[in-house]
């Protein structure tokens, strides 16, 4: 097995792998290195089934296909079916890119391990000096005080990176101190808007609408409760004794779901910030439709 230091090397290098199993809780890092590997290779293709890449590669091209990074996330079925023969046409397949399986479950990156030694790697949180480190290179608009804030209420790398993300959007608009911040984002805080946050890890989608018709602020700020729900369900996944009046609503997510729904919120809040011309109520349907997907899409209403 690869350590993450390995890991690290071969995609900073010049000449990264063709395949790459990334296992481990820390998502941030994971996002991180398919980040590197797109900047060095071409774009992300999401797919479903790591059989859907072997097809496509295997198929004559009349047109070579363009270089690309392929992810597949938490593909159980070809953990279940590998074995000598389909590992060795994984290995000697023909990627136009690199090839990134991305999975969490220590059985299913221990048996993928036992064929492919020389791609898998499990990545396990950082310290507190590399996630600084990352975040400050993530993010060099966000001041000192704004990352020390974000690590004292983030679990791991990839929360962190989700709160800055925030921060970021909303910096030119909003200034928010270092305990504002703490107090937003840490689970012991109050809930002023615990019926909305509750509708929201529910993945209830008629309370939501109906909350969202009848709130009284400015409803953009729905989608914010979106993006801090889906952290503090994220901190739910990992804390075994976390104190939330959402924590039992956890189950109805898997991490993916949180990604992907993050990611979703995200994108429809920059459009907001962009100018474009979306109704606000018309993105809460469609964000509070996603939930009711038994697996929330990856397909982005915003490219």
């Amino acid at each position: 097995m690869l350590t993450i230091q390995d890991v690290g090397l071969s995609i900073f290098g010049d000449t990264p792998k063709k395949l790459y199993i990334l296992g481990g809780p820390e998502y941030g890092i994971k996002e991180k290195y398919i980040e590197i590997l797109t900047d060095k290779i071409g774009p992300k293709a999401e797919y479903e089934c790591v059989t859907d890449v072997i097809r496509l590669m295997s198929t004559y091209q009349l047109i070579p296909l363009d270089q690309q990074v392929y992810v597949v996330r938490y593909d159980k079925d070809f953990v279940s079916s590998i074995n000598k023969d389909l590992a060795e046409k994984v290995l000697n397949l023909r990627v136009a890119g690199a090839l990134v399986l991305i999975y969490e479950d220590d059985k299913d990156i221990h048996k993928l391990d036992k064929y492919f030694p020389d791609n898998t790697a499990v990545i396990n949180p950082i310290d507190d000096k590399h996630m600084s480190k990352h975040l400050r290179q993530d993010f060099p608009d966000l001041d000192k005080k704004t990352i020390e804030a974000v690590m004292q209420v983030a679990e791991n790398y990839y929360q962190a990176k989700n709160i800055c993300r925030c921060l970021f959007v909303v910096q030119d608009k909003i200034k928010l101190t270092k305990q504002q911040i703490v107090s937003l984002f840490d689970l012991k805080t109050t809930y002023s808007n615990e019926a909305l946050q509750i509708a929201i890890a529910n993945r209830d989608f008629r309370s939501l609408i109906d909350i969202a018709e009848h709130y009284e602020s400015d409803p953009q700020l729905i989608l914010y409760q979106i993006l801090r729900v889906m952290v503090e369900i994220d901190k739910c996944f990992d804390g075994k004794y976390v104190n939330s009046p959402i924590k039992k609503y956890a189950k109805n997510w898997t991490r993916p779901d949180v990604y992907y729904m993050f990611q979703h919120t995200y994108e429809a809040i920059k459009a907001l910030r962009s100018g474009c011309t979306v109704d606000i109520q018309d993105l809460i349907v469609y964000l509070g439709a996603l939930m009711k997907f038994k697996e929330v899409p990856s397909t982005r209403l915003f490219q």
